[in-house]
């Protein structure tokens, strides 16, 4: 058993000779690089803070068609194109009614449409969410019409592909026509 306790105590020896110098170095070196390092590496930005590194305008070196092509990028994405039947006949009142509203898969937007008279406000059809590529293609009106000829607004309302959160409107103007 001695043996073994005389080994430990000169590892201690050889450790805090040797070693412990080694271990204070590299903390020094350590706290020189840390030191060194500019703040804005060292410390996270306050929500909302800016970045003092942040220089405006587009980085150096991109060319005029790149940038053309970012600017088109987000005007494609942020673009909400509508669909829907503008002369709509039906064989009665009763009948479907034949909207084909399409909510084209170049959309960003889910979508919603609600057709409404013209000349009453009544709401004749709402749908629920529309995904991009989907689309609508008949259905029954909420109000039996009788025969004759409307006008009615189909109020087309784009919601946020996450959030689904209203992001903009668009409307079109239909003929509503019932045969008698």
């Amino acid at each position: 058993m001695r043996g073994y306790h005389k080994q430990v105590v000169l590892g201690l020896k050889f450790l805090l000779s040797r070693g412990l110098p080694l271990v204070l170095v590299s903390a020094a070196t350590a706290g020189i690089f840390l030191l060194k390092t500019p703040n804005s590496a060292k410390q996270a930005f306050a929500p909302g803070a800016r970045d003092p590194n942040a220089t405006i305008g587009q980085y150096e070196g991109k060319s005029e068609a790149e940038i053309q092509a970012e600017l088109d990028k987000v005007v494609q994405e942020g673009m909400f194109n509508i669909s829907i039947n503008p002369d709509i006949r039906m064989t009665s009142g009763r009948a479907e009614a034949e909207l084909r509203v399409e909510n084209i898969p170049a959309n960003h937007h889910l979508m919603s449409v609600t057709l409404s008279r013209d000349d009453t406000g009544e709401v004749l059809y709402a749908s629920g969410l529309i995904e991009p590529g989907y689309h609508i293609q008949a259905v029954p009106l909420e109000t039996v019409l009788p025969g004759g000829s409307y006008t009615a607004t189909a109020l087309f309302t784009a919601y946020d592909l996450e959030t689904e959160q209203p992001a903009g409107q668009a409307a079109a103007r239909v003929r509503i026509t019932v045969a008698k």
